[in-house]
């Protein structure tokens, strides 16, 4: 009985200084940062870990090895992301506008499933007494609500990602009333040839900030 009880805390303390070891090694972030599947790896982690230490009459490899590799799947379709932007939207969503110009985007909003309740909380909570005072209400891939009131940004929007990961975001073209010549004519203006040597690049007060590659 007594060597049962050592087990399970040596079980425990093992597991918890692998746990920490594989959050760092899947990157630091706030817990409010994670998205859908992050939270889905690390809960899917954290259940194999308990197991592990429940289980205390079998090896702790049966428990490390699918924590090991959730952690490496996880670095591996990251690191994707970061390239392919469509995997990164399947994975994390997309942003959507929730408020735009003071109006309600009803249809955004059943399409999210974003019910009206937790919009008017995240109003007050800002101090924001009408949706007419809000120039964009942006829902986040995260959950979370980002308000601008039109003080503002009277003259200006929110920064729109025109280019991600050297590719066109076409779908960020038509709020703002621009074209594919426009963007390729900026471009060329900052001396780049190739849309594909463009990190990203923001669309904000009619200019274009472009990021590029670093290929040192």
């Amino acid at each position: 009985m007594e060597w049962d009880l050592i087990n399970v805390l040596l079980r425990t303390l093992i597991s918890y200084v692998l746990l920490i070891i594989l959050m760092k090694f899947m990157g630091k972030r706030e817990v409010g940062q994670l998205s859908l599947f992050d939270v889905m790896i690390l809960l899917t982690i954290v259940d194999i870990m308990v197991v592990g230490i429940e289980k205390y009459d079998s090896t702790l490899w049966f428990s490390f090895l699918p924590m090991i590799l959730l952690a490496l799947i996880e670095r591996f379709l990251g690191f994707l992301s970061i390239r392919i932007p469509a995997l990164r939207r399947l994975l994390d969503g997309k942003e959507a506008i929730i408020i735009q110009n003071g109006k309600l985007q009803v249809k955004t909003m059943l399409k999210e499933r974003y019910n009206m309740d937790d919009l008017l909380l995240h109003l007050r909570q800002k101090n924001i007494r009408s949706i007419e005072e809000v120039e964009y209400a942006i829902l986040e891939t995260n959950g979370r609500l980002s308000v601008f009131t039109k003080e503002e940004n009277t003259d200006d929007i929110y920064p729109l990602p025109i280019i991600l990961s050297g590719k066109l975001v076409k779908e960020n073209l038509s709020p703002v009333q621009l074209g594919e010549e426009w963007v390729r004519k900026e471009l060329k203006n900052h001396q780049i040839e190739d849309i594909k040597d463009v990190y990203c690049a923001l669309y904000q007060q009619g200019k274009l900030k472009i990021i590029k590659y670093d290929k040192k």
